[in-house]
C-alpha cells in the first residue's frame, strides 16, 4: 500500500468571508478550494482562476500566495 503524504500549505494572512452572518475563515488553498466546491457562482472567470490555481498550489505547481490573491477576488466581489 502506497501512503501520499500531502502538505497543507497555510496563508499568513487568511482570507476572511462575511457571507449572510456567518464568518468564513479560510487559511490554505485546500480550505479554499473546499469553499469554492461550495460557491454559488462557479461560472465567473475569477472563481475559474481562483479553482485552477488552488488546484495549482496543491499539486505543487505554484506559491501559495498566487492563490490566495486570487481566492480574495472571488471572496470579496461575491456582491
Amino acid at each position: 500500500m502506497r501512503t501520499l503524504n500531502m502538505l497543507v500549505t497555510r496563508w499568513k494572512t487568511p482570507v476572511v468571508i462575511n457571507d449572510g452572518g456567518i464568518r468564513i475563515t479560510l487559511t490554505s488553498p485546500e480550505e479554499a478550494i473546499n469553499w469554492l466546491a461550495h460557491e454559488r457562482d462557479q461560472r465567473s472567470s475569477k472563481w475559474r482562476h481562483a479553482w485552477q490555481t488552488c488546484r495549482a498550489v496543491h499539486e505543487g505547481r505554484l506559491p501559495a500566495d498566487e492563490a490566495w490573491s486570487a481566492v480574495q477576488l472571488v471572496a470579496h466581489g461575491r456582491h
